[in-house]
Parts: structure tokens; sequence; C-alpha cells
């Protein structure tokens, strides 16, 4: 009789004492198929209680210094043990649907496929947006050990993976934003990382970007994807994706321009 498989769920942390809470107790897998199950956190030394709330939910809790999303995530890799390996971000809850159905494919799955995708429901200020371009938005988080690893872009990170995947039916939760304050916040860090490594496409077609390219994408996500179905959570959403695509751009203008004219 073949062994039970084993599990590693790995999760990257900052500062995520509220929501880590929320994503380690809703980790219910049974131990009657999965001989062995580890929890690994990799904080990069948060300043709230992230590390020490993660070892009382008994999570094995690495700290180690913030070195970019891909090269962070791909260490946590390395430290997992497990036949399969579910990356999870701390501000994402799994389901009892879907945690049922991980623990009836990781005991059917064909040798070829190598990975699964998971869609995720995101939250903002409350509400599951429906629209916006924002549902299904399938990830590739579960594997089997050995099989993928992650991209190192600045932002958004993928997970890559040798040989097929699959998608499963049921999606888990992400909890997006719970502030306008906090989804602002955010956008700063990212527009920053985001301009550090961007196309000379756009650094030449600077203008275009910085007047164009915001209400093209409000457009797209308004009206094209119909965000305008979510309501005022849906408005909201489209105006801020919109905003941060003209700070983006605004910084690349005060970085690959402004700077320039002023040595120039």
């Amino acid at each position: 009789m073949p062994s039970s498989p084993t599990l590693s769920v790995v999760i990257i942390t900052l500062n995520e004492e509220r929501n880590i809470i929320r994503c380690l107790k809703n980790l219910k897998f049974s131990k009657r198929v999965f001989g062995q199950i580890e929890i690994i956190v990799v904080d990069a030394q948060s300043r709230d209680k992230t590390a020490s709330v993660a070892k009382r939910l008994g999570a094995k809790v690495f700290t180690r210094a913030w070195k970019g999303y891909g090269d962070q995530k791909n260490w946590a890799l390395a430290k997992a043990k497990g036949d399969w390996i579910l990356s999870l971000d701390a501000d994402e809850e799994l389901t009892a649907p879907l945690i049922a159905e991980i623990e009836k494919v990781v005991t059917q799955t064909p040798e070829e496929v190598n990975g699964y995708f998971i869609k995720r429901k995101a939250f903002f200020l409350g509400k599951w947006i429906h629209h916006c371009g924002w549902w299904p938005d399938a990830q590739l988080r579960l594997i089997k050990r050995g099989k993928g690893a992650f991209t190192v872009e600045p932002v958004h990170e993928g997970l890559e993976v040798k040989g097929h995947t699959m998608e499963l039916d049921e999606p888990m939760n992400h909890y997006t934003y719970d502030s306008i304050h906090q989804y602002l916040e955010k956008m700063n860090r990212y527009s920053d990382l985001s301009i550090q490594e961007i196309k000379q496409k756009k650094k030449t077609f600077w203008m275009f970007y910085l007047t164009v390219a915001p209400f093209l994408q409000f457009f797209r996500m308004y009206v094209s994807r119909r965000g305008f179905l979510d309501g005022w959570h849906g408005l909201v959403v489209c105006g801020l994706s919109a905003f941060h695509d003209f700070c983006k751009y605004a910084k690349l203008w005060e970085k690959e321009v402004l700077k320039r004219s002023h040595h120039g």
C-alpha cells in the first residue's frame, strides 16, 4: 500500500499579524489524507507580532531579511519537505470545499500533472469584487515539490512549473484591502517597485503612458470588464487602479525625464 502524501504550506509575511491568524486557523487539512503536514512562515523581520502569533498557531517560523517577493518565496519553497507544496499569502484564506478538493486531487493526480491553479475571490472593503477583471484571478499555488519556482520580477512574481497543470474548481478567499488608506500605502510601494525594471518603450513614450494609459485602464476595468456591476465598490476599485497607473508613470517621468533634464 503506497504511503500517504505529505504537504507543506509556505507563507511569506511582513507585518501581517491580523491576516495571519485567519490564514493559519483555516488550514484544516485531514491527517488521514496527509501523512505529514508542515506550515512554514518566512517572516521578513515584522515589527508587529506576526512571528509569535504564527508560532503559537503551529507554524515553523523562519526570520529572513526582505530580498524581494520572488526571492523570499523561493527561499521558503526550499525549506519545504512535503511531496506537495501549497504557496499562500497571509491575506488569503482556504475554504472547507477547497481543502476537500485539494485532499482529493493529491491522491488522484496523473503522473504528468505537476501543479494546480486556484481561483481567488477578491474582497475589497468587505465586498467580493466579481467584475473589474478581478475574478477568477487563478494563480498557480499547489505544486509537486521540486517541480516549480517563482520568477523574480520586482512585483507580481509568479510561480512557474515544469510539466502539465490543471485548475481546481473551488476558489480561495483573498482579502485585498480593508481601507483606502491601506490601498494607497501599498500602491506607493508597488509603484516604486514597478518602475525599477520598466521597459524602454515606456521610458520613450512616457507622455502617452502618463496621459492616456490611466484613462484606458479605467475604461477597460469599469466598462469592458463591467466593473459598474460591482456598484460603488467597483467604481472605487477602477478609479484607484487608474490612479495607481497615473502615479506609476508620474514616478517614471520624475525618474527618467525630470532628473535627466536637471542633469542636462
